[in-house]
C-alpha cells in the first residue's frame, strides 16, 4: 500500500521542529518578565536563533601545560592583562585573565591543557576578536592576529526576510512566530539591528 500525506500534514510535520519552539518561548518569557516590569513592549536583539547577534569566537593555545615567567602580558580584545599576579602555571594564567574582568573575554582549558579564550563578540558590524602582541604570547602558543567569527544563523534569518535569498522553511518559520504572538493579540514586528546591519530584532508590543 502507498502511503501519502497531504499538504497540511506535510506543514504539520515541518513545522514540528524545535526551532519555532524556542523562538516563541524565548520571546515569551522576555514578555513576562518584561510586562512585569510595567513595560508595554518588549524587544528582542540578541540570544535567540533568529536574532543572534553576539556570536562566540574560540582561540587556543598550541603549547599543552605552559608556564609563565615574570609579569607577562597578553593584548586581548584592546585590553592589556597582566599575568603572574597569582602563579606561573596554566591554571594561574587562567584565574589571572579571568580576574582581569575584560567584556565578554572567558579563560578555559581544553582536554589538552592548552589556554582556551572565548570572546562573547559585542553586537557590532564586524564581528572578530583581536590578540595583540602580547609578551606572554609566545609562552602560551598564541599568534598575535585578527580571528573573525563565522555567521550565526540569524544572519540567515535576516537575509530571508529581507528577500537576499530564497528559503521557505524559513520563511514559514518567521512567520509561524509573527502567527503565534498574532493570535494572542500582541503587536509583532521585525526591526533591522543597527548595530549589525545584518540581523533583526523582534519588536512585541501589548
Amino acid at each position: 500500500m502507498t502511503y501519502y500525506i497531504n499538504k497540511t500534514e506535510a506543514r504539520a510535520m515541518a513545522r514540528a521542529d524545535l526551532t519555532i519552539y524556542d523562538e516563541v518561548n524565548a520571546l515569551m518569557r522576555q514578555v513576562i518578565q518584561d510586562a512585569g516590569n510595567g513595560l508595554y513592549e518588549t524587544t528582542v536583539s540578541d540570544g535567540t536563533t533568529m536574532t543572534e547577534s553576539t556570536p562566540e569566537i574560540a582561540v587556543t593555545g598550541t603549547i599543552a601545560n605552559p608556564t609563565i615567567v615574570g609579569t607577562p602580558t597578553l593584548v586581548l580584545a584592546g585590553s592589556t592583562i597582566t599575568l603572574g599576579t597569582s602563579g606561573t602555571n596554566l591554571n594561574s594564567v587562567i584565574a589571572d585573565i579571568n580576574d582581569a574582568n575584560v567584556n565578554g573575554i572567558v579563560a578555559t582549558k581544553n582536554s589538552s591543557n592548552q589556554l582556551v579564550l572565548t570572546y562573547s563578540v559585542p553586537a557590532a558590524l564586524s564581528w572578530s576578536f583581536v590578540v595583540g602582541n602580547g609578551t606572554a604570547n609566545a609562552s602560551l602558543g598564541l599568534s598575535a592576529g585578527t580571528t573573525t567569527a563565522t555567521n550565526p544563523e540569524s544572519v540567515s534569518y535576516y537575509s530571508v526576510w529581507q528577500g537576499v535569498t530564497n528559503d521557505r522553511p524559513k520563511t514559514d518559520q518567521m512567520n509561524q512566530v509573527i502567527l503565534y504572538f498574532q493570535n494572542l493579540g500582541y503587536t509583532i514586528d521585525r526591526l533591522i539591528n543597527t548595530n549589525t546591519n545584518k540581523t533583526f530584532k523582534w519588536v512585541i508590543s501589548y
